[in-house]
């Protein structure tokens, strides 16, 4: 796990150039940029094959003006890995795994995701449960 962690952490407060979801390949793909006194790195993270996501634009304490499709240009704040769990008494919602390892914050909403690999720029790491 700590590789996976020391990867990550390249990718912390860069610059979301493009986000895509892609529900039928099961495949999340960002490329982000990360400058640093005016040198701009680009990565690439990508997560295939999972098993659920949930996205979550706003939390309770988010500003009621927040508006995620305005911003002007979206954080990729942080990204962390443990076991989250969300709950629910919806009967129907009950029926589905709400279990998640994989918690990507972009400026104040998140991505939850449940997934057994992550690759950062090209190098393929298992998250261990």
């Amino acid at each position: 796990m700590e590789e996976i962690i020391q990867a990550c952490n390249s990718l912390w407060s860069s610059v979301v150039k493009k986000m895509e979801v892609d529900f039928l390949k099961e495949k999340i793909l960002f490329n982000l940029a990360v400058t640093d006194s005016g040198i701009e790195t680009n990565h690439i993270l990508e997560i295939s094959d999972y098993e659920s996501l949930i996205w979550i634009e706003k939390s309770q304490n988010t500003h009621e003006e927040y508006d995620f499709k305005s911003c002007v240009y979206y954080e990729f704040t942080s990204i962390t890995f443990g076991n989250i769990q969300a709950n629910s008494d919806d009967k129907w919602l009950k029926q589905y795994s709400l279990n998640y390892n994989i918690i990507i914050e972009i400026g104040e909403s998140a991505l939850l995701i449940k997934s057994n690999t992550i690759v950062v720029d090209g190098v393929s790491y298992k998250i261990q449960a």
